[in-house]
C-alpha cells in the first residue's frame, strides 16, 4: 500500500485523482479494509513532507475541479490544522507525555472489529481514519484503557505518526478537546462503514457519561509568524533534510541556489515504520547523488565542518518534534560560527495563525489559504 520512491507515489496519486477523487466525499468514511482504494493514504507522506501539501494539491486539483474536491482539500489542512493548534496550546502535549502510562496492549477481547484493527495497524502500520476513531473509542470507552496508552499504541505504530494529530485526535475520542463531547462507536456506524464486515452488536459500550471540568484556555499562546529568511546572503549554505521536512531542498532549487545537504535518519523502535523511513530516505539519496546521510549529531557537525558550512537551514519544528532545537546542538552550532534558521514553510505561516480554535472557524480560510499556494 506504501511505496517508497517518489516516482510510483506521484503515480498512485496521479491514479487516485483521475479514479477515486470524484467520489471521495461520498466513500472517504468507509473501511472497505485494505488497500483502501478509496482514500489516498498519502499521510505516511505528508507527515515527512517526502511531498508537501502544495505538491498534492497541484497534483490531485485543478482550478475546474477544486469545488468539487472540496473534501479532499479540507482532510489536507486537517493535519496542517493540528499541527498550528499545538503550536498555540504547546502545554498539551507536555500533559501527555507527563500522564503517558503506556499500558499493555489488550490481547484477543473477543471484538472481532477491534482485534482485525489492532492486527492491520501492527502489520502494516496504517489504519482507515474512521478506525481509528472506532478503536479509540473502544479503547477507551468499552476497554477501559488509558486514552494516553491508546496514543502511545499509535505511536509507535503508525507509519504517519504526528504528535498532533495523535494526541489531539484521542483527545478528541476521549472527549476532552471538544469538552465532554466524546466520539462514542456504535456498532451500527461500525457494520454500515465497514460494508458489513464487522457488526459488533452487544459487545460495545455505547452510552457514556462525562464530567470533566472546563479546560481554562486564557494561556492560549497565538502563534507569531516567524520573520522570513532573506536568501540573498546565504553563501556556504547548508540544508538538513530530517523527518520534519524531506522536500525543503525543493524550495532552494526553485530559487537556483547552491547548497549542500545532508538527510538525518533516526531509528524507530518499531520494525515496520523503520524499514519505510529508511527507504523513503534512501529513494532521496538515489535521486540526488551528492547528498549524504547522517545518523548522529556528531556526524552532522562532521559534514557541516568539512562542507565548510556557513550558513544552515533546518526544517521548523513544531510542538513534540524537536530534534536540533536543543540547547547543546544550538550552542556547537554557535561555537563553529555558523548562522542556523530553522525554517518555516509558507504553508505553515500562513495557516497557523488561524488554528488557535475550531476547525470549523479554521476551515473558512481555507480558500484564501489555497490562494497564497498559488493552486
Amino acid at each position: 500500500m506504501f511505496p517508497t520512491t517518489k516516482s510510483q507515489l506521484i503515480e498512485n496519486l496521479i491514479n487516485f485523482s483521475e479514479k477515486e477523487l470524484a467520489s471521495y466525499s461520498k466513500k472517504r468514511n468507509f473501511d472497505f479494509g485494505p488497500p483502501h482504494k478509496n482514500v489516498s493514504k498519502l499521510s505516511p507522506y505528508l507527515r515527512t513532507r517526502f511531498i508537501s501539501e502544495e505538491e498534492v494539491l497541484k497534483i490531485a486539483v485543478n482550478k475546474k475541479n477544486i469545488k468539487t474536491s472540496e473534501k479532499f482539500i479540507e482532510e489536507i489542512f486537517w493535519r496542517t490544522y493540528w499541527r498550528g493548534w499545538l503550536e498555540s496550546h504547546p502545554w498539551i502535549y507536555e500533559e501527555y507525555l507527563n500522564t503517558s502510562n503506556n499500558q499493555p496492549l489488550p490481547r484477543k477481547t473477543g471484538i472481532k472489529c477491534f482485534d482485525s484493527w489492532k492486527e492491520e495497524l501492527i502489520d502494516t502500520g496504517y489504519l482507515h481514519n474512521h478506525s481509528r476513531m472506532w478503536f479509540a473509542s473502544i479503547w477507551i470507552f468499552t476497554l477501559g484503557y488509558s486514552w494516553q496508552s491508546g496514543a502511545d499504541f499509535f505511536k509507535k505504530n503508525l507509519l504517519d505518526f504526528c504528535p498532533a494529530s495523535n494526541t489531539l485526535g484521542w483527545r478528541w475520542v476521549a472527549g476532552l478537546q471538544t469538552i465532554n463531547k466524546p466520539y462514542v462507536a456504535k456498532s451500527d456506524n461500525i457494520s454500515y462503514f465497514t460494508n458489513g464486515r464487522f457488526n459488533p452488536n452487544g459487545q460495545l459500550i455505547e452510552k457514556v457519561n462525562l464530567n470533566y471540568a472546563e479546560q481554562n484556555s486564557s494561556n492560549v499562546f497565538p502563534f507569531m509568524r516567524h520573520n522570513k529568511i532573506e536568501f540573498k546572503n546565504f553563501n556556504n549554505l547548508g540544508i538538513i533534510l530530517n523527518k520534519n521536512d524531506l522536500s525543503l531542498n525543493h524550495i532552494f532549487d526553485n530559487k537556483k541556489m547552491t547548497y549542500e545537504c545532508c538527510v538525518y535518519s533516526t531509528e524507530h523502535e518499531t520494525k515496520l515504520v523503520n524499514e519505510f523511513n529508511k527507504n523513503i530516505i534512501l529513494d532521496i539519496l538515489n535521486n540526488n547523488k551528492n547528498f549524504e546521510i547522517t545518523e548522529n549529531y556528531n556526524q552532522i557537525i562532521d559534514w557541516l565542518v568539512n562542507k565548510k558550512i556557513k550558513n544552515l537551514v533546518l526544517p521548523y519544528e513544531t510542538v513534540g518534534n524537536n530534534i536540533f532545537n536543543v540547547k547543546n546542538f544550538k550552542n556547537k552550532l554557535k561555537q563553529l560560527n555558523i548562522n542556523y534558521n530553522f525554517f518555516l514553510r509558507d504553508w505553515d505561516r500562513n495557516a497557523f495563525p488561524y488554528a488557535t480554535k475550531g476547525f470549523f472557524k479554521f476551515k473558512k480560510n481555507i480558500p484564501n489559504l489555497i490562494n497564497l499556494a498559488d493552486i
